[in-house]
This record gives C-alpha cells, structure tokens and sequence, in this order.
C-alpha cells in the first residue's frame, strides 16, 4: 500500500516554511524547479488482533520514484509597511507529475495574508497503465475475483482537487539570532478525490490500494529546527489523513472502516548542498488497519474486518529540489 511519501516532505505548510527565508531574496519572481523523490519499503507483516506494533519481517517491499517539474510566479500582493504584511504574496504554479506508471499536470495559487498564514488552493488530473500486477498505476478492484486490474491509460482519470490553510511559526522572529530558529507549523488540506469512467467502488492510483471517491483530507505538523549551516534543518512531523466519510467505500464501509485515519510520524532532515540544491531525507512510521482475518493481499482488504491499529516502519524517503 505504498502512498507516496513526497506529500510528507514537501507538503503545504513545510515547504512554506522552508523557502521563507529565500522568499525575499529572489532575483527573479520566476522560479523553475525540478524535484526528485524515491522511496524505500521494507516488508513488514501483517498480524491480526487489536492495536499492537509489527516489526520488519524482510528487507524488501518495493522501491518508488517519482519526478515534480514546476514552474513558480511569486508576486507582491496586499503588502503593508508593517513586519507582518510586508512580505504579502501571491503564487502561482504549475507543474507536471511523472512515475513510471503516472503522468499528473498539477496547478496551484497560494496567498499569503501576513506572515504566519498561507491560504492555498490547487488540484491534478492524471492518468497511469500498469507494468506488472504488483506495480500500477490506475487500477480498478474486481470484486468477484478479487483483484485490481489496469484500467485505460487516457481514457480513465485521477482527479484531485484541494483548499488548504497553513500557520507558521518561527521563535527568531520574536527572539533574534541565527541560532534561535526553533520553527512550528500546522495545516489542513480538505480536497475531493475520483477516478473517472469506473462504476468501481474500490480504486487504485500511482500504486495506492483501497482508495475511494470522495471528500478526503490530510492534517500535517511539524517542529524542527533551522540552523545556519549544510544541515539546515531537523524535526520531526506528523501526518493524519483518510476519507470524511465512510459511506464512500459502499458495502465495505462498515467491516473495513471507511473513514480510518492513517498515522504517518516522521523524523527528517534537510541539507543545503548549494544555493540552487536541497536535499532531504526521512523516515516514516505509519499506523494502517490490523485486521480480524488472517492477510491475504491488498485486494482482500476491503472485504476484511478491522480491529485495531497496526504500527509498523514504513518506508525510507529521500529528495532532491534542484531550482533554476
């Protein structure tokens, strides 16, 4: 079930808070960046019964990787003369997702009211073909079988589309010094998610199972610290998402738990290799369904009874943002 780890490095509020201080050094309102993310998954296996932790069962569960070009316009807007509004912004950005089973165009406008706050609104359309019957891209279940198989590259769409609020916080900004950046965010993205041209309950994209039409959401916080050296930043992150209702998910919704949050804590870093290069890395901690039933694959979940959660190591994400 791997759910792509780069929305935990890069998500909403983080990547506001780390291009703060460049913001306003910028030569050009015109930022082209490309971003490079892959991702690591151990094996770990499932074990049945209530909430409890399930330890690493094999080296390998797969590998991701996926590739972000965007192009960025930064523009003044609303400015005050105050600390607090003077930085007021505007952006605008477009993009283009690819994986070797997805190619995603994405846009975005982000406001910045005052110095804490971003108000963001943004949505994708993609669409995916499979490779093997373990790595898909868009897939439907087949119920009677049961089984995810490819759907259509073109024909059938992912469609993605969000608001979100971030609030950022920075100790320097009330104690000054280089090193008194103690750094605090937190955001909620509310969106609507469907895959078109499928009577499907149960979907999956860019190799995430058990995905449903629907309001979903994801809550993000974060506490770091920012130092004035190659490793500019550690922290430590929480992540908290899932579908509104658990209705979307049709006959499973009740045994299968619809509206289950998932946990993802992760611990990061962030290194500044250049002025133009940032590196960052993460692990990832994750709490998923455990299950009545004794588990059988990923298309069996939806049919199976939850009990509980199960905690378990998840993944290892590494990224690079190359800016141009």
């Amino acid at each position: 079930m791997n759910k792509l780890i780069s929305f935990l490095l890069i998500g909403t509020c983080s990547s506001a808070l780390f291009a703060e201080e460049t913001l306003s050094n910028e030569k050009s309102p015109l930022e082209l960046s490309l971003t490079t993310t892959l991702g690591y998954y151990p094996e770990t296996d499932h074990k049945t019964g209530s909430s409890h932790f399930s330890g690493i069962s094999g080296i390998y569960d797969g590998v991701e990787l996926v590739t972000e070009f965007n192009a960025t316009y930064t523009m003044p807007f609303l400015k005050g003369s105050d600390e607090l509004t003077a930085d007021n912004h505007l952006t605008f950005n477009l993009g283009v997702e690819l994986s070797p089973v997805t190619v995603a165009p994405l846009a975005s406008v982000t406001f910045s009211p005052i110095t804490f706050l971003e108000f963001a609104i943004g949505g994708m359309i993609g669409s995916g073909w499979g490779l093997t019957d373990d790595i898909q891209g868009l897939a439907k279940l087949n119920e009677s079988k049961p089984k995810y198989e490819d759907l259509t590259p073109f024909t059938h769409w992912y469609f993605y589309t969000w608001a979100s609020g971030c609030f950022m916080f920075d100790l320097a900004a009330v104690w000054e010094g280089a090193w008194h950046h103690v750094v605090t965010t937190a955001s909620y993205k509310a969106g609507y998610q469907k895959m078109t041209g499928t009577k499907s309950t149960v979907w999956k994209w860019k190799n995430t199972d058990g995905q449903a039409d629907g309001w979903v959401y994801e809550q993000e916080y974060f506490l770091g610290y920012q130092m004035p050296i190659k490793l500019s930043t550690v922290g430590v992150g929480i992540t908290l998402w899932g579908n509104y209702q658990s209705s979307d998910y049709g006959k499973f919704s009740r045994n299968y738990d619809g509206d289950f949050m998932t946990i993802d804590i992760w611990p990061m870093v962030e290194v500044k290799l250049s002025e133009k290069d940032m590196l960052y890395a993460l692990a990832d901690f994750r709490a998923r369904r455990s299950f009545l039933e004794k588990y059988d694959d990923e298309a069996h979940e939806p049919f199976m009874t939850k009990t509980g959660r199960e905690w378990f190591f998840y993944a290892i994400g590494v990224q690079w943002k190359r800016t141009f």
